[in-house]
């Protein structure tokens, strides 16, 4: 896989496009509020808007980009909304303004994630022998970028203000645009068959109550770790009242335990099942969660990151694996469904942490992370029941 140089650029530009993330949205909200002025209740506001106008516009592109929509020219529009809303936040000072232009242009840089996964999905099961592998190498691009991304963004920051960490990643898109424009490839055509789609359409409500199971699965898993890293700090510094370096520790560790499950979740699919994977990861989230239930040492804290490591390594790798699979005659509907339902859990998290913040304590989140990853992992059985029955169902009919 390394040595074909278009899949080595496809890692490469999911490294760079995770880049712009991870210096300008750790930023976002904080400079929302001390640069825009805005109140907790405007902060939320913002959020809102920019996430679900992001699920909304991106699923529509998805969804003409499974029709007649070049994935490339669409990756290069989005990207470049991307550069108009991380460039405009360097010189906007205006809440409204800066609401506005998240609304219109961030909306359409959310297309970026899922465009750039289908197009890798779509090459690498033409040109790469193992495309699974191939994608999880892409996804831990984007890790390994938000690893040291945020820390460096919030040095910038502390050092020179928010233009310079904003100014970083606009430079970043830019080289990301003109790389991408001149090297990656436009995409694989779709070539007509009569047979794949009465495949695909023989029992199209059974397969959308799959999805919909599915995408539950996703909200509920990522949620559940999306509201451990918002309440963490604050559990840490406000109730534990421990040394602040424990949080950047946990996080670099459990990010660093990510990064080789990512690389090798492919092969470990192979041998055990994608979805048994799945369940196994799961399931060490909910060891995970319980363990920092339990304890309040820094010794079992930093030793539990094992375990978030492998759920969300296993998680974030393979959960877009299994949706493709499902929407293989519209891939970039299926990136980009996944890539909305991790800016739900995302949206889910924010609103929990403030209402059982508010109404108990931060360390209750973690009771609602456990909770959450549980349900998950319910709802994984269920759509793994319900598939099985589904494949023996369109077995039948195909014998008949």
């Amino acid at each position: 896989m390394l040595k074909d140089k278009t899949a080595l650029l496809f890692i490469i530009t999911a490294f760079v496009t995770g880049l712009c993330g991870a210096f300008f949205y750790p930023l976002s909200s904080l400079f929302i509020v001390e640069e825009l002025g805005a109140s907790p209740m405007m902060l939320s506001l913002y959020m809102v808007m920019a996430v679900v106008s992001a699920v909304v516009v991106s699923q529509l592109i998805a969804r003409q980009s499974d029709k007649n929509w070049k994935r490339k020219t669409i990756l290069l529009v989005a990207l470049t909304c991307y550069l108009i809303t991380v460039s405009s936040f360097i010189v906007v000072r205006d809440y409204w303004l800066a609401i506005t232009i998240a609304t219109v242009f961030g909306s359409v840089s959310g297309a970026a994630f899922g465009q750039l996964f289908a197009l890798g999905r779509e090459y690498g099961d033409r040109y790469v022998e193992d495309s699974t592998t191939f994608l999880s190498t892409m996804r831990a691009g984007i890790a390994i970028a938000w690893v040291f991304g945020p820390p460096l963004a919030f040095m910038l920051k502390a050092s020179f203000g928010y233009n310079a960490s904003f100014g970083v990643s606009a430079t970043i898109v830019s080289v990301s645009i003109l790389v991408i424009a001149k090297y990656l490839p436009n995409g694989v055509v779709k070539q007509d068959s009569d047979e794949e789609p009465q495949a695909v359409t023989k029992s199209p409500q059974t397969a959308n109550h799959l999805i919909a199971v599915y995408c539950l699965v996703v909200v509920f898993a990522f949620a559940a770790n999306n509201l451990y890293i918002t309440s963490m700090p604050l559990y840490l510094s406000q109730e534990l009242m421990v040394d602040p370096s424990w949080l950047g520790i946990l996080f670099g560790a459990g990010a660093l335990c990510e990064i080789p499950i990512m690389l090798g979740a492919g092969r470990l699919a192979e041998r055990v099942g994608t979805i048994k994977l799945l369940m196994m990861g799961i399931a060490s989230g909910i060891a995970f969660y319980f363990v920092m239930l339990m304890s309040t040492s820094f010794a079992a804290m930093l030793a539990a990151q094992l375990l978030n490591g492998f759920f969300i390594g296993v998680c974030a790798t393979l959960g877009m694996v299994v949706l493709q699979d499902m929407m293989k005659d519209r891939l970039g509907t299926a990136s980009t469904l996944f890539s909305n339902m991790l800016n739900v859990s995302m949206l889910v998290a924010s609103l929990s942490v403030g209402v059982v913040g508010e109404l108990f304590n931060y360390y209750s989140t973690l009771y609602v992370s456990f909770a959450g990853s549980i349900a998950a992992l319910i709802l994984l059985a269920l759509f793994a029941a319900i598939e099985t029955k589904h494949r023996q169902s369109q077995s039948n009919v195909v014998a008949a």
